[in-house]
């Protein structure tokens, strides 16, 4: 629940503010609210103005990830479609205040929030994502690091290859998260990636399976203080190991045009998982609380919140490193799914993975 310091703390706030006072912002830059906000779209009409709400989430954030049971922070719609600040919670119960400095607060129950590591079977009918595929493999199926489990010492994992990418370099590359390619920054550059992963190979997976190398990640940071904004890793791969098309039951081949998030955008994604699923986005400018397999925490800024449709799930373990496109014939990539709950799901904004992996590889990097 939250502690009487929190609710003294707004309480004080909003009474300062009452009175003309200046009230400091979070000493955490990453946190601040972007300078004109995410431009958001309802249906094809322009949806409220979210600079408020962004500005109170970002004031808010540090203390209310420091409150027990809170999960994560976010920007929304309500009920009304006005903009609100959302607040995640690991458990009900817990007590946040209904408006901080004059905009609503609603509380969402998620659950943990996890980094999405298989433990689940493919739920769809059609091709099975999990199978060992014949070379070049499509996109959205089972892939991950063949040292994995020499890494981890106890377990084996596998996850989703995302995507292919082109380098101005003109190499070839495949997308994933750092925990399904780099295993939360254990791996070496070099290490070979294979499909399927290990996980759904018996963890007898060879180097006969592999498909290419990892050639470079973005390193996760577990610090206290520290913030992420991406959890990605790309493997060298060659168009005759790695196609761009996901299996045909599958969306099909992805645009090379990206797009910003968008609260009720229609998004998609074929993951090794869940195969084929349809949500929307319910929150931008996310701050989460991840958890990491070793038990670590690491938490992310900047993030997409998805919703499944008609309350069904958009992704469960193993979706890891699935590419969300647009649900529309554009298909553009929208986000890296790379944690969840049994009810939310969170990406890291596509243009932050190409920008940051692309600084680690020496080159501007697209979808192809």
């Amino acid at each position: 629940m939250a502690s009487t310091r929190l609710r003294r703390t707004i309480m004080a706030a909003s009474l300062a503010l009452a009175a003309g006072a200046a009230f400091a912002c979070s000493d955490r830059s990453e946190v601040t609210a972007p300078p004109d906000g995410p431009a958001l779209a309802r249906g094809g009409v322009q949806g409220p103005d979210l600079r408020a709400a962004l500005a109170v989430k970002a004031r808010y954030t540090d203390r209310l990830l420091a409150e027990e049971g809170v999960v994560g922070t976010a920007v929304g719609l309500g009920h009304q479609g006005n903009a609100v600040v959302k607040v995640y919670l690991a458990s009900p119960g817990a007590k946040v205040a209904k408006s901080l400095d004059g905009v609503d607060v609603e509380t969402v129950v998620t659950g943990e929030i996890r980094a999405i590591l298989p433990s689940a079977k493919p739920e769809a009918a059609g091709a099975d994502p999990t199978q060992r595929f014949a070379r070049p493999v499509p996109i959205g199926v089972s892939a991950g690091n063949l040292n994995d489990l020499v890494y981890y010492r106890t377990f084996c994992t596998t996850g989703t290859l995302g995507a292919r990418l082109k380098g101005a370099n003109t190499k070839y590359y495949a997308l994933s998260n750092n925990h399904v390619f780099a295993v939360e920054n254990l791996a070496k550059v070099g290490d070979p990636i294979i499909q399927p992963g290990q996980a759904d190979n018996g963890c007898r997976s060879t180097a006969a399976d592999q498909i290419g190398t990892l050639a470079g990640y973005v390193s996760l940071n577990f610090s206290r203080k520290g913030t992420n904004t991406v959890d990605a890793a790309a493997a060298a791969v060659t168009t005759g190991s790695v196609g761009n098309q996901t299996p045909g039951n599958g969306y099909g081949t992805p645009s090379s045009t990206t797009r910003t998030a968008a609260l009720n955008m229609a998004v998609q994604k074929y993951g090794r998982t869940t195969v084929l699923t349809h949500g929307s986005v319910t929150g931008v400018d996310a701050s989460i609380k991840v958890r990491y397999s070793k038990g670590n925490t690491a938490t992310f800024v900047h993030q997409i919140v998805i919703t499944g449709n008609n309350g069904g799930a958009f992704s469960d373990s193993g979706d890891s490193g699935s590419l969300i496109v647009t649900d529309d014939a554009g298909k553009n990539p929208v986000g890296l799914l790379f944690a969840g709950s049994t009810s939310t799901t969170i990406a890291n904004p596509i243009s932050d993975v190409l920008s940051q992996l692309g600084k680690k590889l020496g080159t501007t990097l697209t979808i192809q």
